[in-house]
């Protein structure tokens, strides 16, 4: 009964033990703000490309004029269709010899751990006099914990393991957003807009943020409404031209943040997940933010 009892606590204590809470930092990787658009350098056979760091992209994309300037191979068995705010397009995949960021090699989050990209026309081809290679999605970024210090203008990865709660090496406070996880790795916010609830995606790859088509039905935004307001044609991913409006609210409150009289972008376009708003680049103006796939939590510095 001893021996039994010894062994018992032997395997609890290895149990804490594994579960451990562990926060490693794997990389630092400078970032460019240009009108908005969050830019990294990212290793692509050697060669280093131009991408947006985008974690409401689904899948990590490259243009065609990337994959003969990064000597990108096409996969002849193996294409993706894409469906975004022009439409769907499809393709087939680009492949890569080597991929990495921040000196950290990069592997997609899938059972063959491959590392392929979608080929797509991007809507900015330039941003600032600067080419666009493509977009980082979070089908790579959902393998660490993504630290933005955008004052400081880097991007910090961390692998994080066995970790809940407040786990951040930060010393300066910081507050708790609460996510929602309804797709693969995909970040969703619960927000309030005009004192309606609404969901938002975290999409660092959307400049602004948005309200898209369900959020416009919550807010009972009406049409004759909207055509008041200033309009832009925009495109992306996709063959079509979508109409976006700015929009003035009362207010946005997001975690313990809250904005008065924000101009947001409206447009009747759906996404997946179906979400309500696309919460932007802009939100995280200014701002440290941890995103913490390991734990689905965001964490943002007072």
């Amino acid at each position: 009964m001893r021996l039994l009892l010894c062994c018992l606590l032997l395997l609890i204590w290895r149990s804490g033990v594994a579960a451990a809470c562990e926060v490693t930092q794997r990389a630092g990787v400078p970032l460019e703000v240009i009108h908005g658009a969050i830019l990294v350098p990212v290793e692509v056979n050697g060669i280093t490309g131009r991408f947006i760091l985008d974690t409401g992209a689904e899948r990590s994309v490259v243009t065609p004029a990337a994959v003969q300037r990064l000597s990108l191979s096409l996969d002849q068995w193996v294409g993706t269709t894409m469906h975004g705010v022009g439409g769907v397009e499809s393709r087939p995949n680009a492949n890569t010899r080597s991929l990495a960021l921040g000196g950290v090699a990069l592997h997609r989050r899938t059972l063959n751990q491959d590392t392929s990209f979608t080929v797509a026309d991007l809507p900015r081809a330039a941003i600032g006099g600067r080419a666009i290679d493509g977009l980082l999605g979070r089908d790579y970024l959902s393998l660490f914990d993504l630290a933005l210090d955008m004052p400081g203008q880097m991007l910090t990865l961390y692998q994080v393991s066995g970790c809940t709660g407040r786990f951040l090496p930060w010393t300066r406070p910081y507050a708790a957003v609460p996510v929602q996880n309804p797709a693969e790795s995909a970040l969703v916010v619960p927000v309030m807009l005009d004192g309606v609830r609404l969901r938002a995606l975290l999409d660092t790859g959307a400049g602004s943020t948005m309200v898209t088509a369900p959020g416009i039905a919550r807010l009972g935004l009406k049409l004759e409404r909207l055509m008041q307001d200033p309009h832009v044609d925009v495109s992306g991913v996709g063959p079509r031209v979508q109409i976006m409006r700015r929009h003035s609210f009362t207010m946005l409150k997001v975690g313990t943040e809250t904005v008065l009289h924000p101009t947001l972008w409206v447009a009747p376009v759906r996404i997946t997940p179906i979400v309500d708003m696309l919460l932007g680049a802009d939100w995280l103006s200014g701002k440290q933010v941890w995103i913490s796939y390991a734990t689905r939590q965001v964490f943002v510095a007072r």
